[in-house]
């Protein structure tokens, strides 16, 4: 073999040589959960604060990340985690920052661990549009190294994003033995793997491990939303309600999930018939907080306000001044889920320019080369959208027609049950809108079957059923 490519590893999986130089240089530490890092000691509890924001939800974990690898040119992880994380959060794999923080990680990268290189594959894989790669690649890191939290949340998000409710689940399961109470981060791990539980219909035992998880830390917003999920597949919305206003004090401080579970709260309201207060809730909860521009709030406040106007509620102005922001998005394509919300917020607005831009651009972006996100946008994506825009037009004959046989697909554009719900809602009320009486109350008989709500009932009078 060629000198030249022999690695020559030691446990922790980095060249002899070049270890031995990180240690002459005190440049390998160890982070929270006991693993190698190359880089400082300042290094490594910078990316411990960072691993734990990111968990609970709060904090400038973008701007720590940046910091510190500006501190530290050398400190690969956190080169890696930034690209991944801004990824993950909406960023275009050609976004410069994402560009300039993997090139620094390849710069570096000959005196990282094997798992830092690792990491390295998964920020390139999913630059790329290789997401199921990218997931991939997290299992044989968490196989290896299954205390890895970057790992296990990157792989969670990334089987969130795929629609792949039991490889949340089972990547969280495989990871757990290795973990125990006396971690600071177990509580967080618990939460992940309830959400997992939940989205694969495994309600009882979501909730129980959700609870387990709120018992060690009240404050683990994301424990408390798979307990929101919860209330919300089984049609509690009255104590779904109770919960999230008797918790708020605590899920609040999980600043970047506030608005989605004020979101949740606003979802309740409406299934209790209360929509007018859920629109308040919009002004609470969601409005402000689009200027910031994170992609998790736009998807909520476009997924909240058409959800009020298929409810009855008059939204006034606000659809104006979303799809200002949404047009902003018209080019990402990062995730068709984003991209049919950018839809749904154009739509509302009843903004034709935009929509006419959004799909000029899709033509444009499905002439680039394959990828998970670009083939699914042609086989699924474009059907969708226009499906939104149609309704929109009250052309309801169309989006029955469309999105009809699409039913069983809808899950491979991602995100959570509750949140893909918003075609189902929008295909039911096209369907009464265009008097497909027969095909509405099959669809409010399967509804009132899972999650019977006061709402529920309503529609199914108005439809001739029950």
């Amino acid at each position: 073999m060629d000198g030249r490519f022999a690695l020559n590893l030691v446990p922790g999986g980095c060249d002899t040589d070049a270890r031995a130089r990180c240690r002459r240089e005190g440049r390998v530490a160890k982070d929270g959960q006991g693993l190698a890092v190359s880089g400082g000691a300042a290094s490594a509890a910078a990316l411990d604060r960072v691993i734990h924001d990111y968990s609970a939800w709060t904090g400038d974990i973008i701007g720590a990340l940046g910091a510190s690898v500006r501190d530290d040119p050398g400190f690969v992880l956190g080169n890696t985690a930034l690209a991944t994380i801004l990824m993950l959060g909406g960023a275009r794999g050609d976004d410069p920052a994402v560009r300039s923080a993997i090139a620094a990680a390849a710069t570096a990268a000959g005196r990282a661990t094997e798992r830092e290189r690792d990491h390295l594959r998964i920020a390139r894989s999913l630059a790329a549009d290789a997401m199921r790669e990218a997931a991939r690649i997290c299992g044989e890191v968490l196989r290896d190294h299954p205390r890895d939290a970057l790992a296990l949340r990157f792989a969670t998000d990334l089987y969130y994003y795929l629609g792949d409710a039991s490889g949340i689940r089972d990547t969280v399961a495989r990871a757990l033995p290795a973990w125990t109470e006396t971690d600071p981060l177990y509580g967080f791990i618990l939460s992940r793997h309830a959400f997992g539980l939940e989205e694969a219909g495994e309600l009882a035992q979501a909730d129980s491990v959700a609870r387990r998880a709120l018992a060690i830390n009240p404050r683990d917003a994301w424990a408390t939303h798979t307990v929101a999920h919860v209330y919300e597949m089984t049609g509690r919305a009255g104590e779904g309600l109770a919960f999230l206003d008797a918790t708020h004090a605590d899920w609040r401080h999980g600043e970047w999930l506030a608005v989605h579970l004020g979101w949740h709260r606003a979802l309740f309201l409406i299934e209790l018939d209360r929509g007018g207060e859920a629109l308040k809730g919009y002004d609470s909860f969601v409005r402000e907080r689009l200027k910031i521009g994170f992609i998790l709030d736009l998807i909520d406040a476009a997924s909240l306000l058409w959800r009020l106007e298929i409810a009855g509620v008059e939204v006034g102005d606000r659809w104006r001044d979303l799809a200002g922001i949404a047009a902003r998005r018209i080019g990402d394509h990062v995730l068709v889920f984003n991209d049919l919300h950018v839809a749904l917020a154009l739509a509302g607005a009843h903004d034709r320019d935009g929509l006419a831009r959004l799909d000029s651009s899709l033509d444009a972006y499905l002439r680039g080369p394959g990828g998970d996100n670009r083939e699914l946008a042609a086989s699924l994506g474009r059907a969708l959208i226009a499906s939104v825009a149609a309704f929109a037009e009250r052309d309801y004959a169309y989006v029955v027609r469309t999105l009809r046989p699409l039913r069983g697909d809808v899950v491979r554009i991602g995100g959570s049950h509750a949140q893909r719900d918003i075609l189902e809602e929008t295909l039911l009320a096209a369907a009464l809108g265009a008097g497909e009486s027969a095909l509405a109350r099959s669809m409010l008989a399967e509804r009132a079957a899972r999650r019977p709500t006061k709402r529920q009932e309503r529609l199914k009078l108005s439809a001739g059923t029950g």
